[in-house]
């Protein structure tokens, strides 16, 4: 089987045991790296640890590092890759926002892409202190990108945190009231409280502010039967 089955196995099918059975006595960095990110999703940071280290992968290392608390560790290794990765760049940017350091200027594009990712990954790992502090950073992050609210907001909706997502979504509404996702997931947030009127309310005005927005009619449609 070839690199591209096996990513394949990883990325769609998410055959862990088989991919580990096919890669046990292989012992080049790729197979190294992809065993360590089996290794992170089923939240053996350890065992991580062990394979990005013998892949010579810093920056899971130092990601390994981040998710285990272990934040000085963390900083020191990335310190230690050359490349100015966007990658690189926005975990010094989350880990000076917990060390309260002010490492690296965090950028739009980089909260877009790693924010929500990151934080789900602090909820699967049991960071809850680290999770408090980075949301109520998000005054800060909302200098450089003003979305940082409904990012916050989806993935604490996603962990069950419907009352903490609730208030950050009506924060997001007072700088972009025109966004249909935002309404959205209000509505959804509604639902799951059993408030079909303002579930209704907020679905339909996503509807009204998108034009087009079909979520938000299939969410109509099944509190209308």
């Amino acid at each position: 089987m070839n690199n591209l089955e096996i990513k394949e196995l990883f990325y769609k099918n998410k055959n862990y045991s088989k991919i580990k059975e096919l890669l046990k006595n292989s012992n080049d960095s790729w197979s190294f790296n992809i065993l360590g990110k089996i290794a992170l999703d089923e939240q053996n940071e350890k065992l991580a640890l062990e394979y990005f280290e013998k892949a010579n992968n810093i920056y899971a290392c130092a990601y390994c590092k981040f998710l285990s608390g272990e934040l000085e560790e963390a900083k020191i290794l990335l310190l230690l890759i050359q490349d100015n990765s966007s990658a690189r760049n926005w975990l010094l940017s989350i880990i000076g926002l917990l060390l309260n350091e002010f490492l690296i200027e965090p950028t739009y594009f980089e909260i877009r892409n790693y924010y929500e990712q990151d934080l789900e990954m602090l909820f699967k790992f049991k960071q809850k202190e680290f999770i408090e502090k980075i949301i109520k950073k998000n005054s800060f992050l909302e200098n450089y990108n003003k979305e940082i609210y409904k990012y916050s907001a989806r993935v604490l909706l996603n962990n069950n945190y419907l009352e903490q997502s609730k208030l950050l979504l009506k924060k997001s509404l007072d700088i972009f009231y025109n966004d249909p996702e935002t309404h959205f997931l209000l509505g959804e947030i509604y639902e799951k409280e059993n408030n079909t009127y303002m579930a209704e309310t907020h679905y339909k005005k996503a509807i009204e502010v998108a034009g087009e927005y079909e979520p938000a009619k299939q969410k109509i449609n099944h509190l209308s039967n």
